[in-house]
């Protein structure tokens, strides 16, 4: 639950979510909501979640095969 910026009263539930990828090596997710206050009816937009994605690991190149390899 989030609170109200202009009167103080807890809101439940957001009318819109969205999540946003930021930074430079794309490793930081915001989800942001839109709430509506039930009591001063003034909309706002709250960050409700952060969280950083972990790096993919490295392809390895894969080895030729067997009969393709040259023996000196």
């Amino acid at each position: 639950m989030v609170k109200c910026s202009r009167c103080g009263s807890e809101v439940k539930n957001p009318e819109k979510t969205w999540t946003v990828i930021l930074g430079k090596t794309k490793r930081t997710k915001i989800t942001f909501g839109e709430f509506n206050c039930e009591k001063c009816h003034k909309k706002f937009k709250v960050s409700i979640k952060k969280e950083e994605i972990p790096p993919e690991p490295k392809k390895l190149k894969p080895s030729p095969p067997v009969y393709l390899t040259m023996i000196v």
